[in-house]
């Protein structure tokens, strides 16, 4: 005889807690939302394929149908989705509210921290409350048809709602196709012949007569042309220059154009309704990312501020016996330059100024000094990594055959030791000749025996912190890069120099052809001259910043840390016996902070760049395999051009 298995108390714990919500009293959005967080507080996903949240769903299904006022809680879930607020769920949920890229940073940062008051009834605050993630929209899609059935009438939306929603997209994607500088990008054509300005009337064309085969047509032509215009106002970004608004106003235009597109389909009875939820619940979950915002709309910024460094980089690729000279030669003259750097430096230390006019008075002797490299055509070895690695990057994107790739890194490398013994090897008789001078014009040495010590200690790889402060100096090499590549794209942006070349007053001033060459000059030396200022500027007043904070935090720079080791041997020299021991130990940190300053800010620039074009990571990991094998077999290659 058999028996019947005993019911499953869980079960049925599970089916009151159903009968019991759909029968709770309430406000019907309030009562919607309670129902639906009871649902959404099982798992969507377990080990083996069970869905606790599934079995909730049918679960309700079943509750659903058992209840003894079905029709009326059927009605009252289908009066909320009738709420007029359902139109500014689908025109808004995922869509961001602000139409500048920082405004719209500033109000996700503010509503993530800061609670606000939701208008009662309102469908798009009621999704913005449960906070639906990805995890939540995979769950819907992988339901079966059998589950979804019982709920495709109850929350399908009425099609008057769906085609409002796309009428107020139609009229804001107008406002954002006929901004002033998304019109100034085809100045040729009338303004009022934008296909964004015709959007708000296709749609009531369409809206009108959706079975007119010519209302169709027009909305299809509509469409396909302001993708056209959106693709040529982003090849003229990609051309002359990004700017961040710029791009997240396209992004926010081309998101328009997406949901117009969808609603449009749906009113039409061609679109799923689940595909919409999905939709709406995965950019509803990106809105709330501060992330997501910088990642859709700076990367596009990242990549032309990386490509700026990169045209510069290739620069700095010695292929030749005689490009490793010349960058030789031009690294001899920064490092000869740096010596009389340095020695400014200590003289500005010894004037009784105030931390803040002291930082900077040192980042305009840093600044003043590496400008003057600029445009005396020499070189600062420290400047190199982080364009060079931009160009590697470039080189990584468009796929090139691993060997072109790894004599690409060689000349890379072959420059980097070319100017950095030009910097290092100069530097240092330089500095020494430079103190032995002044000990001739003064009678005494540039620096005090207290500081020669003291610097000589601080150059000490193990016994302070010159390592650290040489890895830190590295991510504000770094940085300096960033600036210069943002400014040669904001220069390319704005068309600064043809400006300058164009402006009434300058060419009443200097004249037609003065101001040609300076604008000339301007478009040479812009990127150059800032990301320099902008190295000064961390180097020199970023310490004295930070010290004045109570961090002491200094920096190390190669090429300067060579030029005070010499200036502390010439100190030495003159008053007592050398310490060579330590003038040794501070060799081996000038070499060591150049590892970590190249390598760091090499490594940085790489990672932005490569992030900045998409690309994967696995390329990066290839070419490392391709340099290791290229190294052991022929490791000369990489310090000395082989023979042509």
């Amino acid at each position: 005889m058999s028996m019947s298995a005993p019911p499953d108390p869980s079960l049925s714990t599970l089916h009151q807690q159903v009968s019991g919500l759909l029968a709770q009293p309430g406000e019907n959005v309030e009562w919607l939302e309670s129902l639906m967080r009871w649902l959404l507080e099982a798992e969507p996903f377990r080990w083996g394929g069970r869905s606790p949240r599934t079995e909730k769903l049918r679960m309700l299904n079943d509750a659903l149908s058992d209840h003894p006022q079905s029709e009326a809680v059927r009605a009252r879930i289908r009066s909320v989705w009738t709420h007029t607020s359902g139109v500014r769920m689908l025109a808004e949920t995922g869509l961001p509210n602000r139409t500048g890229f920082v405004g719209e940073a500033f109000q996700r940062l503010v509503d993530r921290h800061i609670p606000r008051l939701d208008e009662a009834g309102d469908l798009y605050a009621l999704l913005e409350r449960l906070r639906l993630d990805e995890d939540d929209a995979k769950w819907l899609e992988l339901l079966s048809p059998k589950d979804l059935a019982p709920w495709e009438n109850l929350l399908s939306l009425p099609p008057d709602a769906i085609w409002d929603a796309a009428q107020l997209l139609s009229f804001r994607a107008a406002a954002l196709g006929l901004s002033r500088d998304l019109l100034g990008i085809s100045p040729e054509s009338r303004e009022l012949d934008s296909p964004f300005g015709q959007l708000p009337g296709a749609i009531a064309a369409l809206r009108e007569n959706p079975e007119l085969a010519e209302a169709r047509q027009q909305w299809t032509d509509l469409l396909a042309a302001c993708h056209v215009r959106l693709q040529a106002a982003l090849a003229h970004l990609d051309e002359h220059g990004v700017s961040a608004d710029m791009v997240y106003r396209l992004d926010l235009l081309e998101i328009h154009l997406r949901r117009m597109t969808r609603l449009v389909e749906m009113a039409q009875g061609k679109g799923q309704g689940i595909l919409l939820a999905t939709l709406l619940i995965r950019m509803g979950a990106d809105q709330r990312s501060l992330s997501g915002l910088a990642r859709g709309t700076l990367r596009r910024l990242a990549r032309k501020i990386v490509e700026h460094t990169s045209e510069t980089g290739e620069h700095y690729v010695a292929r030749t016996r005689g490009e490793w000279w010349k960058t030789a030669l031009a690294g001899a003259g920064g490092g000869a330059l740096t010596a009389f750097t340095a020695a400014f430096k200590y003289g500005l230390g010894a004037l009784p100024f105030a931390p803040m006019p002291m930082g900077l008075l040192l980042a305009a002797n840093y600044s003043g000094s590496f400008i003057a490299m600029q445009f005396c055509h020499f070189t600062l070895a420290s400047k190199q990594p982080a364009m060079t690695a931009s160009a590697l990057a470039g080189a990584l994107e468009n796929d090139e055959h691993s060997e072109v790739l790894v004599d690409l890194s060689a000349g890379i490398s072959r420059s980097q030791v070319a100017a950095t013994l030009g910097n290092v090897l100069i530097t240092l008789p330089s500095a020494l000749l430079l103190d032995f001078a002044w000990q001739g014009l003064a009678g005494h040495p540039l620096l005090s025996a207290e500081k020669a010590v003291h610097g000589l200690h601080d150059l000490h790889p193990f016994h302070s912190w010159t390592l650290p402060f040489a890895a830190l100096t590295g991510v504000l090499l770094w940085l300096a890069s960033l600036a210069s590549g943002w400014a040669g794209n904001w220069s390319a942006f704005r068309q600064f120099p043809a400006a300058l070349s164009a402006n009434r007053g300058l060419r009443r001033w200097l004249g037609p052809e003065r101001a040609a060459k300076l604008a000339l000059l301007i478009e040479k030396h812009f990127s150059g001259v800032i990301g320099y200022i902008a190295l000064g500027l961390l180097l020199g007043f970023l310490p004295m910043l930070l010290a004045f904070m109570g961090l002491p935090i200094e920096v190390r720079h190669v090429t300067l840390s060579a030029a005070s080791l010499a200036l502390c041997v010439g100190q030495l020299w003159s008053t007592g016996p050398v310490p060579w021991e330590a003038v040794a130990w501070g060799l081996v940190g000038i070499g060591l902070i150049g590892i970590l300053n190249f390598g760091v800010s090499f490594g940085l620039a790489l990672l932005t760049a490569e992030r900045a074009r998409g690309l994967a990571a696995s390329a990066r990991r290839n070419l490392g395999g391709a340099l290791r094998r290229s190294f052991l077999k022929n490791p000369g290659r990489f310090f000395w051009p082989p023979t042509a």
